[in-house]
């Protein structure tokens, strides 16, 4: 069976499947190897640690294949054993809490499986608790309005968290929003998201047009040269310049 022998390297490899694009068997593999620990009534801490490491990857391959419902049930033990590991963490070793995922990284992945699975009321639920558990969580907030649909509710907090989020960044031949609260979000899939609630009048459609152009012009104002890639990169080196020409004192 997958993971018997060495858990980690099966999880290092079970990554490398999924960037190949090894979907079919990604699924089988993490299935085999969360399987197997399930089945161990009595779990160590670092055997806990795998669990919910593979539980993760296989909601991910899931929902990717579409399997919906699979996704579903497998959040649910996903958050499940989750709370587990936190309990064995705080009991034995209480320094690794803070170096765990964060836990609305996985009440977003549960929103996620919950939207797909077509339990809008749970998904809502689950994207509104991810959002209080790390405010500002613009991933969060974006997949709401694109899993969910366009609600007032939502559409607000998409609009909110990413006039909350910094100015955008070119990287890797790609724009991004980085705010602290979550992930980095690609820039254009928001500014349309912002800009697709605009015509219907849904929510603060006008804060949704002024962050939809405001994406825009930091894009356009980066492809010209006219605005660093990173702003915030650039604040922080203009920081260090010295104020005055010292040498003008002679």
């Amino acid at each position: 069976m997958f993971g018997m022998d060495d858990p980690a390297q099966t999880l290092i490899q079970l990554e490398r499947y999924i960037l190949d694009g090894r979907m079919e068997m990604s699924e089988v593999m993490a299935t085999q190897f969360t399987e197997m620990f399930l089945l161990r009534k009595k779990r160590t801490a670092d055997e806990q640690i795998m669990l919910v490491k593979g539980l993760r990857i296989l909601c991910d391959v899931l929902l990717a294949r579409g399997k919906a419902d699979r996704a579903v049930a497998s959040v649910g033990i996903l958050l499940k054993e989750r709370k587990k590991l936190v309990k064995t963490l705080r009991i034995g070793a209480p320094h690794l809490l803070e170096q765990i995922t964060p836990e609305a990284e996985d009440v977003h992945r549960a929103a996620n499986a919950y939207a797909a699975g077509g339990k809008t009321r749970a998904a809502r639920k689950a994207y509104a608790k991810a959002e209080k558990l790390a405010p500002g969580n613009l991933a969060s907030a974006l997949d709401a309005c694109r899993h969910v649909g366009y609600e007032a509710k939502l559409i607000d907090r998409l609009a909110s968290t990413s006039a909350s989020s910094g100015h955008v960044i070119y990287a890797d031949s790609t724009f991004t929003l980085r705010p602290p609260a979550s992930k980095q979000v690609d820039a254009e899939q928001v500014r349309q998201a912002l800009l697709g609630a605009v015509p219907h009048g849904i929510g603060n459609a006008a804060l949704c047009a002024s962050e939809a152009e405001r994406i825009k012009n930091e894009m356009d104002a980066i492809l010209s040269g006219e605005a660093a890639a990173n702003a915030q990169l650039q604040s922080a080196l203009d920081a260090m310049k010295p104020k005055h020409d010292y040498y003008e004192y002679g």
